[in-house]
Order: C-alpha cells, then structure tokens, then sequence
C-alpha cells in the first residue's frame, strides 16, 4: 500500500417520509386547533425568503395558548418539527401525547436557541437558520395507533416538566410559525410541504 486513502463520492440518501400534517404553512386553516391564541397569516419572511410566515399569537386569557394537529399514528414514533422565530415568547414548548394519553414536552427558548427541557422519548434536535430562524423537532415513540395530539404551545417562563404550560396571556406575544411537520418516523427528514388534505 502506498498510504494513499481513496475516497468515493457517496449520496446521503433519506427515506421517503410524508408529512401527516394538511396545512403545513397555512396555520389560520381549520386544520389546526387553536387553544387560547389567534394566527396573523404572513407576517414575517419564512425560512423559504417569502412573506409566508404566520405568527401564532397568544390572547388575553389564562391557560394554554397553542395550535395543535392530531393525525391518527400507528404504533411507531412521532417525529414533530417546525420552524420557529422569536415573536415576543421566550419559549415554545412541542406537546406530544402518547397512546396512554400521558402528555410529554420539550422546551425550547427562542432567544438562546437552547433546548431547555427534553421529556420526549426519543431525540430533540436544533438546527440554527439565517435571520433568527430555528428549526426544532423531537421525536416521540407510542406503543398504539391512536389520534396523537401534537402542539406547539407559548410560554413566558421555562417549562421544566411534562405539566400543561399555563399563564394569562398578554394579547400580543407570540412566535413566527412556519413548515410544521409532523412524520411517523424516527427522526425528522427534511421539510415537505403540503398545502391541502391532498
């Protein structure tokens, strides 16, 4: 041997994975179940260099201010993920249920880019964009094919725990949604969007 390393080209090939969300970039559709929070459609520029982000914004009331979709999951994990921008709400939490209906979390904080809080199953990862874009996912397993409920839910203060993330709201903070999507898969592949139940 020479000691000369030979290196081949190789192709870094992801499986085919569809997006089990409908309305992967229009949050406003009835699609998505808003709980104590209203959606301004296009107003910010997305990840894509278009105005097609939406803003989720939490109201005035007190409880959970989120959006959530529920796609029937077989047995298998759930691999959630979405882009997200600081819009006033230091922290966005994604809660997931599982099939004993037991709810988990994992918080992420919009300003550091820090996952603060991991009570997923599987991994939860962050991936850092230009113009203060993160793309943050995480990935739970289920032991039955049951109606997941998956939300992206706001927070004021760090959510440490599995708990329902509660406070009142102040009608105007909120985050920059934008590319939800949501996969029967181990971890997250690469964004698919989809923009009617087709």
């Amino acid at each position: 041997s020479n000691g000369v390393v030979q290196s081949c080209p190789s192709l870094l090939l992801e499986p085919a994975s569809t997006n089990l969300v409908t309305y992967s970039e229009d949050f406003s559709n009835a699609a998505w179940t808003k709980s104590g929070s209203t959606i301004t459609s296009n107003a910010a520029i997305s990840p894509d260099g278009t105005l097609n982000a939406d803003k989720l914004v939490e109201d005035t009331s007190t409880g959970v201010h989120s959006i959530s979709a529920s796609p029937l999951v077989g047995v298998s994990d759930i691999a959630i993920s979405i882009y997200v921008k600081y819009a006033g709400s230091e922290y966005i939490v994604i809660r997931s249920n599982s099939s004993g209906g037991a709810y988990l979390n994992c918080t992420f904080n919009l300003l550091t880019g820090v996952n603060t809080f991991n009570g997923f199953t599987e991994d939860f990862k962050i991936t850092s964009m230009s113009d203060g874009w993160f793309r943050i996912s995480g990935v739970n397993r289920s032991s039955a094919s049951a109606f997941r409920v998956n939300s992206f839910v706001l927070s004021p203060t760090d959510v440490t725990n599995n708990g329902a993330p509660s406070h009142t709201g102040d009608g105007t903070s909120g985050v920059y949604i934008y590319g939800a999507q949501l996969e029967a898969l181990s971890y997250a592949t690469s964004y698919i969007p989809t923009l009617s139940g087709a």
